[in-house]
């Protein structure tokens, strides 16, 4: 053999070893998803789990999800939303989410990544309309919801007796008795309450949405006019008005309760409860698992309702999964937040999360759960939270006004009044 046909070999075979060397590391490069997720410590640990048991099925594939606390959550997405700035993969709520949709921020479901072959049968596996709320003007879907919470009231049974109630018959079907219960369960020592009936959690301005809209569409009134396809404030009129008189009456009527003292506990909203100190609370499915302390003697019942209803009401909430448009692997995105969503038996008992998709509330695991039975039930008279682009602002707004005209027992046509100028005002703008 000639040298320089001994060094053309070389070359060539040198050349051939780079190239398969280059392919060999490409090949093992992890394909990288980053998450998102508003803490909840119950369900933290499980989302690890589903994480780990996701990338053992499928090698290369390397999930870092980011943990951030709920107070911080949602100002975080949003900011980086507008800068373009968001992972693979985050949630968001359902109020929030409407604000992304239709703008080219989320990326549509990919069906096919869920084992269907058409929109069609992937609705299918849902809930009967559980998934319209996420869905753009295009018809298609853009998040899965995990967290989807119907809003009801628990009840201390061992309370209920002390006053001679059977908890079991005797829990409030009305607001009106919510209050006359509340003040005879409450208990006050030196103008201290020890002890309270019944406490709205204002907290926030998430919470005091899903605590006062119940009651306005209850009366047969809404926030926006047209019930809330209108560009207009309506809570000023009757149904709003006797919304904010009836929440100001467990105070300063029945007694039920001391307005300020659940801001108090803001960290820990439910603490009163779990403790002994609550007669009566509102909470989602989410809750139930805190509530250990106090398993044996609480009792889950539907949402009580204004006594002259024009219609049966409970809040619906969401939190939702979704991918964005941008990721370079959508459909490995959607790939886990499909194994994630078929997971309903193992995030109802860790976490209270009910998940929308058939099929897993038969399964023996979730027997025992508290109150499922009244949760799922009430669903049938679910309304979500106000959705509109603009409901961040009027949701503060009405906050805003609620919360200081129940701490100050204000009057409630003033108050709405006011509430509607700057709602009016921040539409208009």
């Amino acid at each position: 053999m000639s040298r320089s046909l001994r060094r053309t070999l070389v070359a060539l075979l040198s050349f051939t070893l780079l190239v398969s060397i280059g392919a060999t590391g490409l090949a093992q490069e992890p394909i990288v998803i980053t998450f998102w997720k508003h803490s909840h410590p119950p369900a933290d640990p499980l989302t690890e789990e589903l994480i780990a048991e996701f990338e053992a099925a499928n090698p290369g594939v390397d999930i870092q999800m980011e943990l951030i606390s709920s107070a911080d959550y949602i100002n975080r997405v949003l900011t980086a939303a507008a800068g373009g700035q968001l992972p693979d993969i985050f949630d968001i709520n359902d109020a929030n989410h409407a604000i992304l949709t239709g703008n080219g921020i989320l990326a549509p479901v990919d069906v096919a990544a869920f084992g269907f072959e058409s929109q069609e049968d992937f609705e299918a596996a849902y809930v009967p309309d559980s998934l319209n709320p996420f869905k753009g003007e295009d018809g298609q879907v853009y998040g899965i919801p995990f967290e989807y919470n119907s809003w009801i009231m628990v009840i201390n049974e061992n309370m209920f007796r002390e006053i001679g109630l059977d908890p079991e018959t005797d829990y409030p079907k009305t607001w009106e008795e919510v209050g006359e219960i509340g003040g005879q369960i409450a208990t006050v020592n030196n103008g201290v309450f020890e002890r309270q009936g019944f406490a709205w959690n204002l907290v926030t301005p998430g919470w005091t949405m899903l605590l006062f809209s119940p009651l306005v569409y209850q009366g047969g009134g809404s926030i926006l006019t047209d019930d809330d396809m209108g560009d207009a404030c309506a809570l000023n009129e009757p149904a709003g008005v006797a919304a904010l008189q009836t929440m100001q009456d467990m105070y300063y009527k029945y007694n039920a309760g001391a307005p300020g003292i659940n801001l108090a506990t803001a960290q820990d909203s439910m603490i009163d409860f779990y403790q002994d100190r609550m007669g009566m609370w509102i909470l989602g499915p989410w809750a139930v698992p805190q509530l250990t302390p106090v398993a044996d003697h609480m009792r889950l019942i539907p949402l009580p309702q204004m006594t002259d209803a024009e219609r049966d009401v409970v809040m619906l909430s969401s939190w939702v999964w979704t991918v964005n448009a941008a990721s370079e692997h959508t459909d490995i995105a959607w790939k886990f937040v499909d194994y994630a969503s078929q997971q309903g038996a193992r995030w109802l008992p860790t976490a209270g999360y009910i998940l929308p998709r058939i099929g897993w509330t038969d399964d023996p695991s979730v027997a025992d759960f508290p109150g499922l039975d009244v949760f799922i039930d009430q669903m049938q008279y679910g309304r979500p939270r106000l959705i509109h682009p603009r409901q961040g602002e009027i949701a503060t707004i009405i906050h805003q006004y609620v919360q200081d005209a129940i701490l100050n027992n204000l009057d409630a046509q003033e108050t709405l009044d006011s509430a509607c100028d700057e709602i009016n005002a921040a539409l208009a703008g």
